[in-house]
């Protein structure tokens, strides 16, 4: 591609024939090294802080449906 190509502006992936493919750099490799395991510990806390919670209403739920279910039957 180059300057005097007169579809250069209808490609869509110009920015992958222009640029090199160089890898990320040592930084940013690091960070996104640390950045998954930091968001999956906080989507795993996220669901044990919660679970007590569930498995209650799920309790409860069953509790009620049972009682519904014993009142129909007399």
């Amino acid at each position: 591609m180059t300057e005097r190509d007169p579809y250069r502006h209808e490609d869509p992936i110009w920015y992958d024939r222009i640029e090199a493919d160089e890898p990320p750099g040592v930084i940013l490799d690091l960070l996104a090294h640390v950045f998954v395991p930091i968001v999956a510990a906080l989507g795993a806390v996220r669901a044990l802080y919660w679970l007590p919670t569930r498995l209650w209403c799920r309790a409860a739920r069953s509790i009620l449906r049972d009682r519904t279910t014993a009142a129909k039957r007399l």
